[in-house]
């Protein structure tokens, strides 16, 4: 089985230069973690997922590990302020530029080990040898799959 015979190819996407509120916004009402990013010749250029906006929206001090040093804990409105901040950007600004990109006629074996390898993201965007998106696969998608050929008691 190859990539293109498992990919969601009904994809929202993210522009390049909107604002991060209004793409959380669209994500949210459609209960996505992650958009991927296209430039104005739908090229993929990155994604944008829930996990880049927390990270973004947390004080660099915490992420480093100088908690531990600092003798009061910041509360909820210093992680809002930053929030403010983060959602006011535009994507670009915020996106991850290195999204895991895999071709159409890929194993879905390939796929599965590049998505668990990866890091943070749980998804693969499945491309054209120009970066045009052609889909997505989440390693839920996979594991459904998987799920269903179980069921089916089916090897293929």
């Amino acid at each position: 089985m190859f990539a293109e015979n498992i990919m969601k190819t009904q994809v929202v996407t993210a522009g390049y230069h909107e604002q991060v509120g209004a793409v959380q916004d669209r994500m949210q009402k459609q209960k996505l973690r992650m958009l991927p990013v296209v430039d104005d010749k739908q090229t993929v250029v990155g994604i944008l997922s829930t996990f880049c906006i927390m990270e973004r929206a947390i004080p660099d001090y915490l992420i480093s590990g100088d908690l531990k040093q600092i003798p009061y804990a910041p509360d909820l409105g210093i992680l809002r302020k930053k929030y403010l901040e983060v959602i006011a950007c535009p994507v670009h600004q915020v996106m991850d530029t290195q999204p895991l990109m895999v071709q159409k006629d890929e194993s879905l074996l390939s796929v599965a080990a590049a998505i668990s390898s990866h890091g943070k993201h749980e998804h693969a965007l499945v491309v054209d040898e120009h970066q045009k998106l052609l889909g997505v696969i989440s390693a839920g998608d996979i594991l459904d799959r998987l799920k269903q050929k179980v069921s089916e008691g089916n090897d293929a």
